[in-house]
């Protein structure tokens, strides 16, 4: 079979950290196997160890590119709003606790979707630390969404907002089809949002 070419090895890696980032976020990081991401990025299982070393490598690339996602988003919804601060932060609560977040975490926040990852004992080294990074980046984007506020208090505030956010979207998978879910989710945007 013919070598691939290093523009076509580098778009292929970046297939595999991409898949990856949706199938953990859907499935968590134990329930993807290696041939299942790999069919996912439209290759086949042998190629895998010629783009890392191990499911763990890919897990730490996985999680820093789903960050980086989300800090895009970030960004583009800050944008959106010529620098309307406290307009970005109601739409990036209102999004956040929206059904389609709760329904698609493959496309949502990594940080409800991995936290249970990142909490394992076997993932205490540099998986755990690309998710804290993730995290504090998080932090920081809904830091600068609070705007005005007073700087003393904001980072409190942004750590209260992330950990009520990041509690009610999984509380409202783990009981989606029930009635709670959904008032759990109006609990957190009203909190948040006054709406």
């Amino acid at each position: 079979m013919p070598r691939v070419s290093r523009k076509q090895a580098e778009a292929n890696h970046d297939a595999v950290i991409a898949a990856a980032a949706r199938l953990f976020k859907a499935r968590g990081i134990n329930g993807v196997s290696v041939p299942a991401l790999m069919a996912e990025a439209g290759l086949t299982h042998g190629a895998f160890y010629g783009h890392f070393k191990s499911k763990e490598e890919l897990a730490v690339a996985a999680c820093e590119h789903a960050f980086a996602e989300m800090r895009s988003r970030h960004d583009d919804t800050l944008a959106h709003h010529q620098g309307d601060r406290h307009a970005a932060l109601i739409e990036f609560i209102n999004r956040y606790t929206s059904k389609a977040h709760r329904d698609k975490p493959e496309l949502g926040c990594p940080i409800a979707a991995l936290a249970d990852d990142a909490a394992r004992e076997e993932n205490k080294g540099a998986l755990r630390r690309a998710f804290a990074s993730g995290l504090e980046t998080m932090v920081g984007s809904v830091k600068t969404m609070l705007g005005a506020r007073s700087k003393a208090g904001q980072r409190e505030e942004a750590l209260a907002d992330v950990a009520l956010l990041v509690g009610a979207i999984v509380l409202s998978r783990a009981t989606k089809g029930q009635a709670i879910s959904e008032e759990i989710l109006h609990a957190a945007r009203k909190t948040l949002a006054g709406a």
